[in-house]
């Protein structure tokens, strides 16, 4: 099964728990006020990203049904709020089902009302919060039923005795996804300008095309452009369009485990192998054992390898990992991965996951003797098993 790791990042960013810098941004108060009258509620929580780029997490008593919460923010913000009442447990596993989805705009909003767990929740004087109302009611009654298949999709339907119902399972819920994917795609197209588009379309750009995405991304407003969504997404359309088979390899130089120059313009002349991989991504260690069988095979037949691995946040795992794998056999390099540029949408040259447009892990990049990619081994465009047919065919003429 392949990992997508640019999914994990965008998708996973509040739960991070990392500082990203956005300097130069004009930071705005808000003040989130709530005057439900609601005498259960106890508290309320919130989860977002406040103007200087840091994962913020609060959580505030309520007083007969009052309650405020204030912060920084440079522009319109995604948010999830928990309403947690007298009495009441919630565990870790209840915060997704309970939590609401709020966008906080500068200035003061008004909540008067505690909505259902999970459901859409009223703020006065959030413009982002109703364009985000439009899209949540279009996909209420889809998501409801993607949720439902979801609960189904347990141990019963594991196994060899259940494996037609989990196949016909897997097939309804990549049905639905799919037509609620299309109603989102109708939303954004028909709301260029609105913080909502920009901001939720990172959770479609491994199924919407490329020029799908560049077609949405080209109607976005100058505001929306320069956000930090909208610079995401740019980065997104740059990483989708680069590394692919005939285009020209970038040519990256960096240091190894060992500190020693690695460099692509020094192996010109010879085919070479990229392997992206990770520590915690378990088909990338389980096929290490072919990529030293690889090795071994062609070493001496003009080729090399060079692997890069995406564990820049834990270098002794990596190093590790490849002690125990054998693998440093052939030069090893991290990715160079910096999440507060990846965050903001800034190019970084030194991160070779972003330069060769990586999206999932495994993936192999086979650059021929002139610096051209030949081959792009990541399970979508091609397979290991047809890496192997090239190789043959290249090195043993």
């Amino acid at each position: 099964m392949k990992t997508s790791y640019f999914l994990i990042l965008v998708l996973g960013f509040f739960g991070a728990q990392r500082s990203f810098g956005q300097q130069n941004e004009v930071l705005k108060s808000f003040t989130l006020v709530g005057r439900t009258n609601d005498k259960t509620l106890d508290s309320v929580s919130i989860i977002y990203i406040n103007g200087q780029g840091k994962i913020i997490q609060e959580s505030v008593a309520a007083i007969d049904g009052n309650f405020q919460i204030k912060g920084l923010i440079s522009q319109p913000t995604f948010s999830n709020l928990v309403f947690k009442h007298k009495g009441e447990v919630i565990g870790k596993r209840d915060v997704e089902l309970k939590r609401n989805a709020a966008y906080l705009n500068p200035g003061e909003m008004i909540i008067t009302k505690v909505p259902p767990p999970n459901g859409y929740l009223e703020i006065a004087n959030s413009p982002a919060q109703l364009d985000w109302k439009v899209l949540y009611e279009k996909t209420k009654a889809i998501n409801k039923s993607i949720d439902s298949l979801n609960k189904l999709s347990g141990p019963a339907f594991h196994g060899d005795k259940n494996a037609g119902n989990d196949l016909k399972l897997k097939t309804a819920l990549k049905s639905l996804k799919a037509k609620e994917a299309k109603i989102s795609y109708r939303y954004f197209i028909a709301n260029p300008a609105s913080y909502v588009t920009a901001d939720r379309v990172k959770y479609y750009t491994s199924t919407f095309g490329i020029d799908s995405i560049k077609q949405l991304y080209n109607k976005f407003s100058p505001e929306l452009k320069a956000s930090t969504e909208g610079k995401r997404l740019a980065a997104e359309i740059k990483s989708r369009e680069v590394g692919l088979t005939g285009t020209t390899a970038f040519n990256f130089n960096v240091k190894d485990k060992d500190e020693k120059e690695l460099s692509l313009s020094a192996m010109k002349g010879k085919y070479v192998l990229l392997d992206f991989w990770a520590t915690w991504c378990v088909p990338c260690r389980a096929s290490m054992p072919q990529m030293i069988n690889l090795y071994k095979k062609y070493k001496d037949k003009n080729f090399v390898m060079i692997g890069i691995g995406d564990d820049d946040r834990n270098v002794p795992n990596w190093l590790a990992a490849i002690e125990k794998d054998g693998t440093n056999l052939w030069p090893q390099t991290l990715r160079g991965l910096n999440a507060q540029m990846f965050v903001k949408g800034i190019d970084n040259p030194r991160d070779l996951g972003q330069q060769y447009g990586v999206r999932a892990l495994p993936t192999k990049i086979l650059i021929d003797p002139n610096g051209k990619i030949i081959g792009r081994f990541d399970g979508q465009h091609s397979t290991d098993e047809e890496m192997e047919k090239m190789l043959a065919q290249l090195l043993n003429p």
